[in-house]
Formats: C-alpha cells, structure tokens, sequence
C-alpha cells in the first residue's frame, strides 16, 4: 500500500520524468507535500497555448527534440531552488539536487518535513512529521526517465505536442508504455533550452506546476547529499 501511495505522489509530480531533469516531473515532490505547504497565489498558467496547435513547426520536431536531448544530457548535476504549486491553490518550495545518473534530492521549506533522496537505485520519501519512510525502486518511478544516463525523448516517452514561441519551448508528453494516466509538459528557455519549469496533468484532473531558480550547473556535489542515514541505527551504537 505504501508503494501504491508513493508511487502516486510520484505521478503526480513529475509524472514522466522525472525530468530528471534535466527534468524532469510528482509529489518529486509529492501530494503530501501540497497539503503541508501555505497557501499562496497560483501563478497563471503557462501550459499549452489554447490558439496555438499542437505542433506549432511540425517539420522540425525531430531536430528539437533531439536539441532537447542534447541539452538535457550536457547536464551531469545541477541545484537550485524549487516552488511547486498546486490546483488548489497550495504551495511549497525547497531546495534541489541533481547529479545524473540516477541521483536527485528534494528539501522541503518548513512548515513541510519531508525530503525525498534517490540513491540512483532506491527513491525513498522522508516524512518528519510523521517519522515515516517510504522506499520504492527507482527505476519504477518517473524519475528513472529524468535522471536516466541518457535522455531521449523521442523514445522515452510519447510527445503529444511541441510548441515553439519566441518566450518559450514546450514540449508536452505522456508515458508511451501506457503504464501511467496523465501528461507533463515541460518548459524550456527558447535560447539556452534550460528547463525552466514543468506541469503535471492527473487522470484526475489535478495540476501540479513545478518552477525551477538559482540553479546552478555541473557543479560538483557533496556525494552525501543522495545517501540517508538511518538515525535510530546510529542511535542503538551509541
């Protein structure tokens, strides 16, 4: 049950991905997150363009994507900040850590406790409050896409739109596998092609949007940071 319950705070977040992240994008942040975070404003959403079609450069598709690819696997590690947004107006943010492949970390602000770490096998969800654990493997898990040693998309996943603007490059996707309900699209900065944020859409018709900051890229990152160390082991030594 609890993998069941982990696995769709994962959906819910990074669905795909995770975007691993460079995405990648769920509750990789989590719905337990969202009911702890304060409430503020939603930003206004920047999803597809409703006037706009599906494929707004249909003939070029294949060459941004595999720019995307490029982009997305010339980054080993990046952190940053994270603020993740929910359809009922929740909010939360904290910080992020990336290092490909396989590793990514999750800190939440107070008043949210939780943390969640991949180890590049094992993602396990960190609740304080409830000094809980939750692990499934990695692989199993959207993030397995994001944080994959090599990304690409147009094998990975099913991109059912992709749209090009003179603000932005957004490319939105579902899971090809048919394994998992919902879409993500992703973001990108239309010169640098940095993912600049990600929203997830549920079979339920919820929206999680996650915007990324501060980042700062291959940079090299304490190898601490993806293990979790079993505080009441240690304290039994003692």
């Amino acid at each position: 049950m609890k993998r069941v319950l982990l696995k769709t705070r994962l959906a819910i977040l990074l669905y795909v991905t995770a975007l691993g992240v460079t995405a990648l994008s769920v509750t990789a942040l989590g719905v337990t997150a969202l009911s702890a975070g304060a409430q503020e404003p939603n930003p206004t959403p920047q999803t597809r363009e409703q006037n706009l079609p599906p494929f707004t450069h249909p003939t070029t598709v294949p060459q941004d994507l595999a720019r995307i690819d490029t982009a997305m696997n010339n980054t080993a590690s990046f952190s940053g900040r994270f603020a993740q947004y929910g359809s009922d107006g929740s909010f939360s943010q904290g910080k992020v850590f990336l290092k490909r492949p396989g590793k990514i970390r999750f800190e939440y602000d107070a008043p949210a406790q939780l943390l969640m770490v991949s180890d590049g096998v094992t993602l396990t969800q960190v609740d304080k409050a409830l000094d809980t654990k939750d692990r499934v493997p990695l692989k199993s898990t959207p993030l397995a896409f994001f944080l994959a040693e090599t990304v690409k998309l147009e094998d990975d996943v099913e991109v059912i739109s992709l749209q090009k603007t003179i603000d932005s490059i957004s490319v939105t996707a579902k899971d090809g596998s048919g394994k998992m309900d919902g879409t993500i699209t992703m973001i990108f900065d239309p010169n640098t092609l940095a993912l600049r944020e990600w929203v997830v859409h549920d079979s339920f018709g919820q929206q999680t949007k996650i915007l990324l900051s501060d980042l700062r890229y291959n940079e090299r990152l304490n190898p601490r940071l993806f293990v979790l160390r079993d505080n009441k082991r240690r304290g039994r030594r003692r």
